[in-house]
C-alpha cells in the first residue's frame, strides 16, 4: 500500500512511503495544482495541463494521463491501459479505481491530525504512477474544499 503524507501545515511537502518503506519526498508548488518529487532518485512531475486533465512527467516524458469525465469521474491512462477513478458515495471522499466494471483500487483519506492518502491500487502499476493517482486525489480533495469554503463565505456574506 503506497501512503502519501503532508510533514507539516506549514509547507506543502509529503512523504511517499510503499508498504512503510520510505520511497520519496514531493512538494507542492503553492497556490498552484503541481506537485514534483523523486521517487527511488528520479523526477517526476504531476502538473495541471488546462482545467480538466493531469499528466505525469519525467524527464519530458509523459508517463500518465488523467481527465475528466462526466459526473465527478476521471479517466485515467497509462501505457496501453485505461481506468475509471470515480467517488465511492456522493457522501464519502474515498474514491475508487476501476478496470472496466471491476474495482482493482482504492484510495482513502487517513487520520488526522495532518493530511494523509492511503492508495491501496493494484501492485503492476509502478510507484511513480500510484503516486500519481494519490495526488490527484489529494488536489480533488484540495478543490472540493476549497468550492466549499467559498459557497460558504458566500452564503455567509
Amino acid at each position: 500500500m503506497l501512503e502519501i503524507e503532508r510533514v507539516s501545515w506549514r509547507r506543502p511537502s509529503y512523504v511517499v512511503s510503499d508498504n512503510g518503506a520510505h520511497v520519496g519526498m514531493w512538494t507542492r508548488l503553492r497556490f498552484k495544482e503541481t506537485v514534483t518529487g523523486k521517487i527511488d532518485g528520479e523526477f517526476y512531475e504531476l502538473r495541471r495541463d488546462g482545467r480538466r486533465r493531469f499528466i505525469l512527467v519525467s524527464q519530458g516524458v509523459e508517463l500518465a494521463r488523467a481527465e475528466a469525465a462526466r459526473r465527478g469521474r476521471w479517466a485515467i491512462r497509462v501505457d496501453d491501459a485505461t481506468y475509471d477513478l470515480r467517488r465511492e458515495s456522493p457522501w464519502r471522499s474515498g474514491m475508487d479505481l476501476y478496470q472496466g466494471e471491476s474495482t482493482v483500487g482504492t484510495v482513502r483519506r487517513g487520520r488526522a491530525p495532518r493530511g494523509r492518502a492511503l492508495c491501496d491500487l493494484p501492485g503492476e502499476m509502478s510507484p511513480p504512477v500510484r503516486a500519481f493517482i494519490g495526488f490527484l486525489v489529494l488536489l480533488l480533495w484540495d478543490r472540493a474544499a476549497s468550492s466549499s469554503g467559498a459557497a460558504a463565505v458566500a452564503a455567509g456574506g
